[in-house]
């Protein structure tokens, strides 16, 4: 613990400690930031510590020191368009910052996502991109371990203080390369989308189209799934607890496709297989029912059945997209080489290009006979460098 990475690192534990962090890292451009938080029981997680690092000191602001308007420093920190807030693979720690401060940092340069921009790969690790900038080897030892807990242990201490250290000089190196690239405005533009659409929770009524599978269902089954969606989402959030402890997505398609009207045809749908321990461990078969599903919430799932069915037709949800069909799978194909050529011409990731739902969103156009870009196609960099290729390819 006597090297000078822990040295630099300041557990901040008290409102004077706070401001005098604030007051130094707001003479930088950039300040690394990062998260740690727990939410394996929870429908919210629970930050546990913020790390922020100006290139030559560390702070670990402990949140369990603090109430919320003692935070207001920090807010101010994080809202300040003038510092530059370094964060690598950034949504969850976007959604852990709204919950638990009410605000989100701004303007932000996600480290993964610059790195896909510079043809270092997609989705790189934070330890990947370390290495490839600094040559340091990081082990995640402590990703698991209980950030809840107090005093937090020197292995945890180091991985905190790990997880922005380098941050800066990364920072560096890929400011540098996208600007010789002339990218730079891409980037900062695409981090604009993604605060715009972190600033809000996804509305209870429209997480069913989140669900696997709900593409396959008749107007009546989405109306139950939705329903019942719905009504999960309103209970997981008021009882802060995980979506599948209440009642699991795989459940609630179920539910929607067979209709039961009774508790016994809802008995009927039963795994056999499961230990009914509420988590699915040791079950033999992921087929039917959880038997917690049946046992706590067959009497309001039932009712839930009746509402969806009961719905207007005309108010039935709009069909969720379904897969490209097999006999596009060759103009799906021919789409993709066009993506991966430009990307391979501009030296960068083709997922930051076009993602599988923008070429999937495209390739419904084509066949409903009006062919159209993706919003996040249309509205950004990206219609110019590959968007009107491909409307252009498809129009022939």
């Amino acid at each position: 613990m006597a090297d000078s990475m822990i040295e630099n690192t300041i557990m901040v534990t008290s409102s004077s400690g706070l401001d005098a962090a604030v007051a130094q890292l707001k003479q930088v451009d950039a300040v690394a930031l990062d998260t740690e938080f727990i939410r394996t029981d929870t429908f919210y997680p629970r930050l546990a510590l913020i790390q922020l690092c100006d290139g030559l000191t560390t702070w670990l602001i402990d949140p369990l020191a603090f109430s919320e308007a003692e935070f207001a420093p920090l807010v101010d920190l994080l809202v300040d368009e003038q510092v530059v807030k370094i964060i690598h693979s950034c949504s969850e720690d976007l959604e852990v910052l709204r919950y638990a401060l009410g605000a989100l940092p701004r303007p932000i340069f996600d480290t993964q996502v610059a790195a896909a921009f510079v043809g270092l790969g997609f989705s790189l690790s934070y330890q990947a991109l370390v290495k490839e900038v600094t040559g340091v080897e990081l082990s995640k030892h402590e990703t698991r371990s209980d950030w809840l807990q107090r005093p937090l242990s020197d292995a945890q201490l180091r991985y905190a203080a790990e997880d922005v250290h380098y941050l800066g000089a990364i920072y560096a190196e890929l400011s540098a390369k996208l600007n010789a690239r002339d990218r730079l405005n891409w980037l900062q533009e695409d981090m604009a989308t993604l605060i715009s659409g972190a600033e809000h929770e996804v509305p209870v009524e429209e997480y069913y189209r989140r669900i696997k599978g709900g593409w396959k269902l008749d107007g009546p089954a989405l109306a139950v799934l939705k329903t019942m969606s719905t009504w999960r989402e309103i209970e997981a959030r008021e009882l802060d607890r995980p979506r599948g402890r209440i009642v699991a997505d795989k459940d609630l398609l179920e539910i929607a496709i067979s209709q039961p009207r009774d508790a016994k045809a809802l008995s009927d749908k039963q795994s056999r297989g499961r230990s009914g321990n509420g988590t699915g461990k040791g079950s033999k078969s992921d087929d039917g029912l959880h038997p917690r599903v049946v046992r706590v919430y067959s009497d309001k799932l039932i009712e839930l059945v009746d509402q969806g069915l009961n719905i207007d037709p005309e108010l039935y949800p709009d069909p969720l997209p379904k897969p490209v069909p097999k006999e596009q799978g060759g103009t799906l194909k021919a789409c993709k080489k066009l993506v991966q050529d430009k990307a391979d011409a501009l030296a960068m990731a083709p997922e930051i290009l076009a993602r599988k739902a923008d070429l999937t969103y495209l390739l419904h156009s084509m066949v409903a006979g009006e062919i159209s870009l993706s919003s996040s196609m249309e509205n950004s960099w990206r219609k110019a460098m590959i968007g009107d290729q491909l409307l252009a390819f498809l129009d022939k």
